[in-house]
């Protein structure tokens, strides 16, 4: 299937965020849905942390009701590392109007998603579906719930849209969306629906692609499911992760890697990594620089190529969630190192105590994956009994997929 280059590297994420969510009665007289509190904090922010996974860097609110709310809270901030900026669509102009009024915001390709709405999917997978010549990547989901709209699949091109279907369980829109920026070529009113008229007309043009997912979902909309909120979001939000050695596990070890040039790609690795995202995994990597103490590299350097490792994985629909890197070196000549820092360093367990203050993980299910003893011992010192050690006559991927298979059962 071929792809377009620019979509590889997907950026920006667009949130409606207008409706009245008349639905919920005096819920929502003073508070629009998005911003209704659960678990602490705003619904929305839960949506804006898990977009931060997927290379997201800025996010585009367009607001209506009680758009001053959005504004004072999020306009021109930045939350998990995405700049967060607020379009007032002023009366409301159905969700076609209000994405054609921000046009001069939008890049060429963008996700768009639901304010109410939480889809646990990897979005990246959206990429891998959309051929040249198509204008929306559409996330769909099999339900009884007739609030949604039908859709008629055929080797996952979308042939129709408001179908209408005599089976118990069908399947349907699930709310997110990559979009072609060309798609607002369709848009030539000012009030109306991206669903019931753009497309519609799209699906009869064979213009959308469509992949089932099998992921969590919630829509807050009605009373009964905002009730479930609670529960759902701890739910999807607690996951097992993959921990990843980088040099020997990712790519090859040839002494110190601190540039792209010097990057070999391991057999199988993107592979296992993708089939992490896919099924629902964080994936992190965790890894020992001591090359920066001794003055080889800096800093910059790896996070320049991380950068660039993420950015490979996503042309694959595969992403790493966060990479975390001990400098640490006790002969140090250009850094004055503390106990703080020499506990990150592996097999002491800083890096992934500190990458579970950020995420919810479920440590018991995790996987930690490396080519040295200190990888084995770092992950029996955190209590992670799942662990592969790297070696010539070890199938990595099998082995991951056994651990998986384990703990589905």
């Amino acid at each position: 299937m071929r792809r377009i280059r620019k979509i590889n590297q997907v950026k920006q994420a667009v949130i409606f965020c207008g409706g009245l969510g008349s639905r919920l009665g005096k819920i929502t007289k003073k508070t629009p849905k998005p911003l209704i509190r659960i678990n602490n904090k705003p619904f929305i922010e839960f949506i804006i942390k898990n977009l931060s996974r997927f290379g997201i860097k800025k996010i585009l609110l367009l607001c209506s009701y009680k758009h001053d709310l959005f504004y004072k809270k999020y306009h021109n901030r930045s939350i998990y590392g995405i700049k967060i900026s607020c379009i007032n669509e002023g009366s409301p102009l159905g969700t076609a109007g209000s994405i054609l009024k921000a046009k001069s915001s939008l890049d060429d390709f963008f996700f768009l998603c639901n304010g109410d709405t939480y889809f646990d999917i990897n979005i990246l997978d959206l990429i891998n579906y959309f051929k040249k010549n198509y204008l929306m990547s559409l996330a769909l989901k099999n339900s009884i719930d007739k609030r949604y709209s039908g859709v008629k699949l055929l080797n996952n091109t979308v042939e129709k849209f408001n179908f209408i279907n005599k089976l118990k369980k069908n399947l349907v829109n699930g709310g997110f969306y990559l979009l072609k920026k060309d798609l607002l070529n369709f848009i030539n009113k000012k009030n109306f629906s991206l669903e019931n008229e753009v497309m519609t007309k799209l699906a009869k043009k064979k213009k959308i692609s469509g992949k089932e997912f099998l992921n969590n979902f919630i829509d807050i909309g009605i009373l009964k499911d905002l009730k479930k909120a609670p529960q759902f979001l701890k739910k999807v939000q607690k996951k097992p992760a993959l921990f990843l050695d980088r040099d020997g596990v990712i790519n090859k070890d040839l002494g110190y890697v601190h540039k792209y040039s010097n990057f070999i790609w391991l057999k199988n690795i993107k592979k296992i990594i993708k089939f992490a995202n896919d099924n629902n995994y964080y994936v992190f990597v965790v890894s020992n620089q001591s090359g920066i103490g001794r003055g080889y590299y800096t800093k910059n350097h790896v996070d320049l190529l991380h950068v660039k490792i993420n950015e490979e994985l996503r042309k694959t629909g595969a992403h790493i969630d966060s990479f975390y890197y001990a400098p640490y070196y006790k002969g140090s000549k250009i850094y004055n190192f503390t106990k703080k820092d020499f506990l990150k360093r592996k097999p002491n367990t800083g890096m992934i105590l500190e990458c579970m203050d950020k995420w919810n993980i479920d440590i018991k299910k995790s996987i930690v994956i490396g080519d040295q003893e200190s990888d084995m011992l770092l992950a029996k010192n955190i209590k992670i009994k799942n662990r592969i050690l790297v070696g010539k006559d070890i199938n990595t991927y099998k082995e991951f997929i056994k651990i998986n298979k384990m703990h589905n059962k």
